[in-house]
């Protein structure tokens, strides 16, 4: 069974202490479905996973998904120069966030047998 969630497992990989970026990477590499990344796009943490997408972006001539990841990059509640503290407040807040679309996608869409 596959489920297209490369996006999902290159987040979840940034979610582990040391973050998995070598996994990390090879799923965002095997991402087709744009949409999906489009979606989770503004729950990216980690500055080296959206490095990684840009990259991605720019190796397959998506411009327009490549600036809108450049533009995310921009923005300051995930830039590496604020206090340790606003930036693991971020991190918390859009772990969380993540957390609660992953349960949403897969744990509510599933349907219990009836008696």
């Amino acid at each position: 069974m596959n489920i297209n969630a490369h996006v999902e497992v290159a987040l979840l990989c940034c979610m582990k202490t040391p973050p998995d970026y070598v996994t990390s990477f090879q799923a965002l590499k095997r991402v087709t479905d744009q949409e999906s990344l489009l979606h989770y796009y503004p729950l990216f943490w980690d500055t080296n996973l959206l490095e990684c997408a840009i990259a991605q972006h720019h190796k397959r001539g998506e411009t327009l998904l490549r600036d809108f990841a450049i533009g995310l990059m921009g923005q300051p509640e995930i830039n590496a120069n604020n206090p340790p503290l606003l930036l693991r407040r971020t991190h918390i807040a859009r772990k969380h966030a993540f957390l609660r679309t992953l349960f949403n996608r897969f744990l509510l869409k599933m349907t219990l047998p009836t008696m």
